[in-house]
């Protein structure tokens, strides 16, 4: 399997090629947000309900960098506008230590909120303008795979850095999404000319080094609109599900079920090995297989996953229920995002930054569920919640698929890369 995983990355076409590394070295570099909150207690010198503010400013910050990439991405290149929010991200970040005081913080976090996730959404535009449709299910795969091995690797150094000097984490940090910005610009790696909504509409050649010009926003049909917000509102039960591992495995282990904290990080071991094993070539494996197929098929397994983490009593059984919803998460994600990327066909610049909305909305209200929910004596409700909504929306899902006007119509896949 990681043979394989290799042999497609260096199969990727230049343009994915170089947007798979710039990915890596971009979240490698998302080391200080896990140190925030620890940050604004000590060194920001605020107390719990001033550091949640400012952790809510990030989210808010994210969210309306999704609602505004629609409007960018219709006067930007997706690379120029990654390029700009890494130059921005770096120096948010870096000012970060610099700042003290509830408005100082909330504006400077808000801000790198914004640039953090304003590279979503044009990283979507570009792995869509980099790829044909029969190939779109493997390359968010292995967008998907830098975005997994970064985020295993930035926390990790965080931690070292962090025990050394809490600040050097913030700079090392910027230095890193700096480093991302300059390997992009050097690269310049772009779509062929004549291909995507990125096409070169000049007259002066074209190839890697010639940047393209956006044609500009384009509005989505009737139909495009209803089926995307069809698949985004059943989307949201997916993206809190899984939003959930995050804020509240560590309390439901420890606190919840009274088990060691180590079972806590096999959790998360388990999902990432899966992931950066098993995606890329279980979605090689599927790429012929019919939408509506793989996202009953994902929806399945994540609902039954995330039931199954609510019985769970024991460390074995919590590792059971973990393979589960991560193979629900290898199938529905890349899934969801081709979907997307087809059903609002020359709009689906500004619905894959709506869809980014949702999953920044999810992460948002998920310590919410997980405060609200869990109790001393029900520590599994989130969880059931979680996997009910998921089964839920499968059954609708499922109910939607004869409907002419909510469901796209499958197209055939000729190949895979």
């Amino acid at each position: 399997m990681p043979v394989e995983t290799l042999r497609t990355v260096a199969g990727l076409a230049p343009p994915l090629r170089t947007l798979f590394l710039t990915t890596l070295l971009f979240r490698t570099g998302t080391m200080a947000y896990p140190f925030l909150t620890p940050h604004l207690l000590g060194g920001g010198g605020l107390d719990a309900a001033g550091a949640g503010l400012v952790v809510t400013a990030f989210g808010i910050g994210a969210l309306a960098a999704d609602l505004a990439a629609g409007r960018l991405l219709g006067r930007l290149h997706p690379y120029a506008l990654m390029r700009g929010g890494f130059l921005l991200g770096a120096a948010a970040v870096a000012a970060v230590p610099l700042l003290y005081g509830l408005p100082a913080l909330v504006a400077g976090v808000l801000v790198w909120g914004f640039a953090y996730e304003i590279v979503t959404p044009a990283a979507y535009a570009a792995t869509i303008a980099g790829s044909r449709p029969e190939q779109r299910k493997v390359a968010f795969s292995c967008y998907r795979l830098a975005i997994n091995l970064g985020l295993s690797a930035g926390p990790l150094l965080g931690a070292l850095l962090y025990a050394l000097d809490p600040y050097s984490v913030f700079w090392a940090n910027a230095l890193c999404v700096l480093a991302a910005a300059a390997f992009l610009h050097l690269r310049r790696a772009h779509r062929p000319a004549g291909v995507g909504p990125y096409a070169d509409t000049g007259t002066g050649g074209s190839g890697p080094e010639k940047e393209a010009a956006p044609r500009g926003t384009v509005r989505p049909t009737a139909a495009e609109r209803t089926r995307f917000w069809t698949v985004f509102g059943l989307s949201l039960p997916i993206q809190l599900a899984y939003a959930l591992p995050s804020v509240f495995v560590g309390a439901y282990v420890i606190v919840g079920l009274g088990l060691p904290g180590y079972w806590a990080g096999v959790v998360f071991t388990v999902n990432a090995v899966g992931i950066v094993l098993f995606e890329v070539p279980l979605n090689i494996r599927t790429a012929r297989v019919g939408h509506l197929a793989t996202l009953l098929i994902g929806y399945a397994l994540a609902g039954a996953g995330f039931l199954l983490m609510a019985l769970a009593d024991t460390g074995p059984e919590l590792v059971l229920a973990t393979l589960v919803w991560t193979a629900g998460e290898i199938v529905v994600f890349p899934g969801l995002l081709d979907y997307v990327s087809r059903l609002s066909g020359p709009a689906a610049d500004r619905t894959m930054g709506l869809y980014s909305s949702g999953v920044n909305l999810a992460f948002i209200a998920a310590p919410q569920l997980a405060l609200h929910l869990s109790a001393p004596g029900h520590p599994g409700a989130p969880w059931a919640a979680a996997g009910a909504a998921v089964c839920a929306a499968c059954l609708l899902l499922l109910a939607a698929r004869t409907h002419p006007y909510t469901w796209h119509k499958e197209e055939p896949c000729t190949s895979a890369p």
